[in-house]
Parts: structure tokens; C-alpha cells; sequence
């Protein structure tokens, strides 16, 4: 599997050599907009694909603009961004220039402790924000006030119960599917949670999830799913280190992936004492049918829908151009790629090349 780092990162790696590696600015102007950054356009690299970031907001804190480890990020009809806040146990609305725009807290979990950890978020025609639960193990739905419109699910593995819920994506406009992690499968409901149907099961399989890993582990996934313009799915598995395509009815049709730090490969990150190692978290699929996925070893790769990596966004640590565990992707309507930097407490802002 072949993959080319953008120029994006070729500078960033000549702006290390030249100036250290502290925080640094980026030898672009900084602009300070609302409590956000802006930038202008960096110099590329001719014939190479690049994704150009051109916006950033957020820091570690409290206040409204600032984050405790976001996770998922979903965009509005009306090309708001809204984005989970894990350890600050709430929802955080935004325009696509970074201003912030409400939210709401959430019910915390138990033992309760400042954080509510969200598994997913989907937002449906009518501007309903969605989130999966995970240690609740429901999805409950919202309007933008935080009022709540309904919820369904509660613990086990019986159709329609849920073991730590993950990503979401919405089939057409009435149906949504859920990742329902620790029970390795995927559920299907109406917009109001009637169950219409589940796949998937523990095992390596193709159509399986989590076999590397022991059964009930979150770890195993599937973790986030992501949708076609032709209808086809496309799921993460951690520690399998893979991605999955089914049809829109679970059927497999082929996977493709690995872990390490090669190009295409999504890692080998350790949490804690668990014995295996964890790759891909998130996926997207965006307007060109282009897979792009977000993993653990602090990148963002795309890829064609049969697997092959064409470039990447990477660099980990701290520093102003790194990522450090990249989480959840949206686009808004105009195409822009929006990322859950959550390491870095930050949403990044990227045009994509065309392809």
C-alpha cells in the first residue's frame, strides 16, 4: 500500500529543522479573529496532493470555545458544527469560522465525575443532534436548547439493547445505524428507535468485529461507520487494525488495512495494560467517495474506496502543527474537512485537493 505525505508536512518538517522544535508559529501571518486563528495560504509543493489547513480554534479549559477532549464533530443543514466535549461533560454548537454559537451539559455518568463520554453524534434533517452514550448505553436525541426529544436503548445484548454505543451514520433521511461496540455489531432504527435490524457478531471474519481482541472488549469495535454516495459502509476495528466495507445490509464485501507507522498503516497504540494494540478509530467518506480515517498513530489518512492511501495529514505531539490523537471528522456543505484534534484540544479546519 503506497501513500504520499502531503506538503503540508514536508514544511512543517523543514520548519522543525530550522527553527526547533518548540512552539513555533508557522511562518504565516496570525490573525486573531473572535478567539479564533486564522491563516493564509501556505506555499506547496507542485504536483503533490495537500490538504491546506486554513483554520483552528480551541484550547484546554472551560469557557465557551475552549475543550476537554472532543471526540465527534457533525455539521447542520445550516453548516453549523457541533462537537462533544468529553470531560467538560457537554455539547459545544459553532459556526465553520470557529464562533461559538450555545450548547448544552449532559447528564453525567456514573460514578459521576466531570465527563459524560459520547460515543457518537449524528444530526438528521431537521437539525436533531443525536449522541450515543457509551457508558449509559443509549442514544438519546436533543434539540440545539438541550431539551431532550426522546432516547432508547439501556445495557445487554438483546436487539436494541447496547454495550458502550459508538459512531452513527444515517442510512437515508429515517434510518440510522449505531456501532454497538462491546457487543461487536451494528443496529439499525428509525429516527424515533424502533429497531429494524442488527449485524455483525464477535470474530475476524469478514463481517465480524473485534476478534483480535477478548469478546465484550470496546476495544475490539466496531468503532465509527461511515456511508457512501452508493450506499456502502465503511467500519473501523482497533485492535484488528482494518477497515471493513458492507453493503447497505451488512453483507461484506471487502477490508483492507494494517497497523505500524508505514504509509497507510494505522499504528500500534497501547492503552494501558491492554495486551493489544489499537489502530484506526475514526472514519468519513467525503463528497468525492474519497475514505479518509483518523487513527492513533496521529494521522489522518485518505484513501480510494478500495483502500489504496493517496495522501495523509500527519506529524504527533504538541507542537502547533502536529496532531495528537485525531478523532472524529465532518464536512460542511461547501466540502471542508473539520477534525477533532482532541489531544491538541482544538478543531482543525482543511481544504482537501481535488482529485
Amino acid at each position: 500500500m503506497s501513500c504520499q505525505f502531503s506538503g503540508y508536512d514536508m514544511l512543517r518538517a523543514a520548519r522543525r529543522r530550522f527553527l526547533g522544535t518548540g512552539r513555533v508559529s508557522r511562518l504565516v501571518l496570525l490573525v486573531v479573529l473572535t478567539g479564533t486563528t486564522a491563516f493564509l495560504p501556505r506555499p506547496v509543493v507542485a504536483g503533490e496532493p495537500t490538504a491546506r489547513l486554513i483554520h483552528e480554534w480551541g484550547a484546554k479549559g472551560e469557557a465557551p470555545g475552549e475543550f476537554s477532549s472532543p471526540i465527534g464533530i457533525a455539521c447542520t443543514p445550516g453548516d453549523q458544527l457541533v462537537v462533544t466535549d468529553l470531560n467538560n461533560a457537554r455539547v459545544q454548537v459553532f459556526s465553520t469560522d470557529g464562533t461559538p454559537q450555545g450548547g448544552f451539559d449532559l447528564v453525567r455518568d456514573k460514578p459521576e465525575r466531570k465527563s459524560t463520554v459520547v460515543g457518537g453524534i449524528a444530526i438528521d434533517a431537521e437539525g436533531l443532534i443525536y449522541l450515543s452514550f457509551m457508558v449509559q448505553h443509549k442514544i438519546a436525541v436533543f434539540r440545539h436548547s438541550g431539551e431532550l426529544v426522546r432516547e432508547w436503548g439501556g445495557p445487554g445484548a438483546e436487539p436494541g439493547q447496547m454495550q458502550q454505543p459508538g459512531g452513527m451514520v444515517w442510512l437515508d433521511a429515517e434510518t440510522l445505524l449505531v456501532c454497538d461496540q462491546c457487543n461487536h455489531r451494528l443496529q439499525k432504527f428509525t429516527r424515533e428507535g424502533k429497531l429494524l435490524g442488527v449485524w455483525g457478531g464477535y470474530g475476524s471474519k469478514a463481517g465480524e468485529f473485534g476478534g483480535a481482541n477478548s469478546r465484550g472488549s470496546r476495544f475490539g469495535g466496531p468503532h465509527f461507520v461511515a456511508r457512501d454516495s452508493q450506499g456502502r459502509l465503511y467500519t473501523t476495528e482497533g485492535t484488528q487494525g482494518r477497515i471493513q466495507v458492507l453493503t447497505g445490509d451488512g453483507a461484506a464485501l471487502r477490508q483492507w488495512g494494517e497497523k505500524g507507522d508505514g504509509p497507510g498503516g494505522f499504528g500500534d497504540y497501547r492503552f494501558g495494560n491492554q495486551t493489544e494494540t489499537m489502530g484506526p478509530i475514526s472514519i468519513a467518506v467525503d463528497r468525492h467517495d474519497r475514505v479518509l480515517v483518523s487513527s492513533l498513530n496521529d494521522r489522518v489518512q485518505v484513501f480510494t474506496l478500495e483502500g489504496k492511501c493517496l495522501f495523509a495529514i500527519k506529524g504527533n505531539g504538541r507542537d502547533d502543527d502536529a496532531l495528537l490523537h485525531p478523532h472524529g471528522m465532518a464536512f460542511d456543505r461547501p466540502g471542508a474537512l473539520y477534525l477533532c484534534d482532541s489531544g491538541n484540544q482544538r478543531i482543525l479546519k482543511f481544504e482537501l485537493p481535488a482529485p
